[in-house]
Formats: structure tokens, C-alpha cells, sequence
């Protein structure tokens, strides 16, 4: 079964986010900060599909940082950014990494993560 982490600081969101992902079938773990995702990718790098990472987490790493380290550990890692700026992820984030602008539709981020887990 398909592993996501979810990295976003806001909890209302993240748990929202995790509801739609889990009712696709996928297992998700969920971090509010760069420090909860690292302790993720530090047990589970090698079962990672998927990181969905809001950019902004408020102190500490942003989830381009996030996703550096999550491919440094696992290269395979897709990469899905969520924020409500407007960003060059080309300059900013890793390579293929796909930016999803808040507000967005839950169905069709669930459906993009699906599809990159190969579902």
C-alpha cells in the first residue's frame, strides 16, 4: 500500500487532507513541521511514494527543504507542493516537483497524489 507524508503546519488543513487521502486507500503520515517529517523520513525514507508539503511551515525548514532531504533519502520520492503564494517551483523546489496553489480542490489533489503512486 502507498505511503504519503503529509507535511502542513495548519491542522484543520492537514487533517482534511489526510481524511481524503486515507479514504483513497493510501497510508499517510503526518507531520505539522520540518522536525515531525524529518523523524518520518529518518524511520520510513525507503516506503515513501509521496510527499505532499505545504512551502510555508511557519518556523523552522520550508517544504522545499523538506523535499531536498526527502529525495537526498529517497530518490524515487514524488514531490507535490501545496501554497497559496505564487512561486517558481523550477527555482525553488525539486526536480519534477508539481505546486498545487491553495485554496484547492481536495478531490483533484487526492486524484494527482494517486496518480503518482501509480494508482
Amino acid at each position: 500500500m502507498p505511503v504519503v507524508l503529509l507535511v502542513e503546519d495548519d491542522p484543520d488543513v492537514r487533517k482534511v487532507i489526510e481524511t481524503a487521502l486515507t479514504e483513497r486507500g493510501l497510508v499517510v503520515r503526518a507531520a505539522a513541521d520540518d522536525r515531525a517529517a524529518q523523524r518520518v523520513l529518518d524511520r520510513e525514507a525507503g516506503q515513501i511514494s509521496v510527499l505532499v508539503a505545504d512551502v510555508n511551515l511557519g518556523v523552522g525548514a520550508t517544504g522545499f527543504d523538506v523535499a531536498r532531504k526527502a529525495r537526498r533519502l529517497n530518490p524515487r520520492v514524488e514531490v507535490v507542493y501545496i501554497t497559496g503564494q505564487a512561486l517558481n517551483v523550477q527555482r525553488f523546489g525539486v526536480e519534477g516537483g508539481v505546486l498545487f496553489p491553495k485554496p484547492f480542490n481536495l478531490d483533484d489533489l487526492a486524484d494527482m497524489v494517486v496518480t503518482l503512486t501509480g494508482g
